[in-house]
């Protein structure tokens, strides 16, 4: 993945968890006023009802991480091997410019992740195939090329399915409100600060993961490989 420095990387989670973080605190400092009227209920030992659903809430959050996490560095892998595919490719008779603009292709189209730039994508490894078989060359690598192409293609903007993400910010929603309303006075707020930090955060961190392609997140995926092929290819 893409290395950036620590206090860009600081500084973008805190701008991204503030708006949560401030809704959260205005929810407490909401309930905070009633607490002091006698018909506010009184819950005695919440440690149970907290802990289930906490518990539950991580394995939401370990499942959704395993799936993304694992379609990050599977992309990284498979360009990986479409770069070695290229190098192949790129020193075989009549080949080498036609396998330069489609690398350049390739790169303009995950930076921008459009259905008509996708579609492109496929038309032109299409012609790229019909060419390199007309010129006589075949082999295992080129199937492998065309799989490991389809592949990111698929996966660069494949999402988890929304039902599981819509239960997902229900249950920490419904989890920041019982924490609000269980953990009183000032325990209460540094509480429900704590929650939306570690929750909401890992909850955006996990998202930005799957979409391992966008330039606005804080972890993508790393074309390096491509792009030094490119560089390499172009001299």
């Amino acid at each position: 993945m893409v290395e950036q420095s620590f206090l860009k990387l600081f500084w973008g989670i805190c701008l991204k968890l503030l708006p949560y973080v401030l809704v959260a605190l205005g929810l407490k400092l909401l309930i905070w006023t009633f607490e002091s009227f006698s018909w506010w209920p009184e819950i005695n030992n919440p440690g149970i009802i907290i802990g289930v659903i906490g518990f539950g809430i991580a394995i939401l959050l370990g499942a959704k991480l395993s799936v993304v996490n694992g379609r990050l560095y599977s992309i990284e892998d498979a360009v990986c091997r479409i770069v070695g595919s290229l190098r192949v490719l790129h020193h075989k008779e009549h080949l080498g410019k036609a396998t330069l603009a489609w690398a350049i292709q390739f790169e303009e189209t995950l930076s921008n992740l459009t259905p008509e730039h996708i579609i492109a994508a496929r038309q032109q490894t299409t012609t790229l195939i019909a060419k390199t078989l007309d010129e006589g060359h075949d082999g295992p690598h080129l199937a492998g090329f065309t799989r490991d192409v389809s592949y990111v293609l698929h996966r660069a903007t494949a999402e988890i399915p929304m039902a599981y993400e819509v239960f997902l910010t229900l249950t920490i929603a419904l989890y920041t409100i019982m924490i609000a309303v269980l953990v009183p006075s000032v325990g209460g707020f540094i509480a429900i600060f704590i929650l939306v930090f570690v929750l909401f955060g890992a909850a955006m961190l996990i998202e930005d993961m799957d979409h391992p392609l966008d330039k606005q997140g804080l972890i993508s995926v790393n074309i390096e490989p491509l792009k030094y092929f490119i560089s390499q290819s172009s001299d």
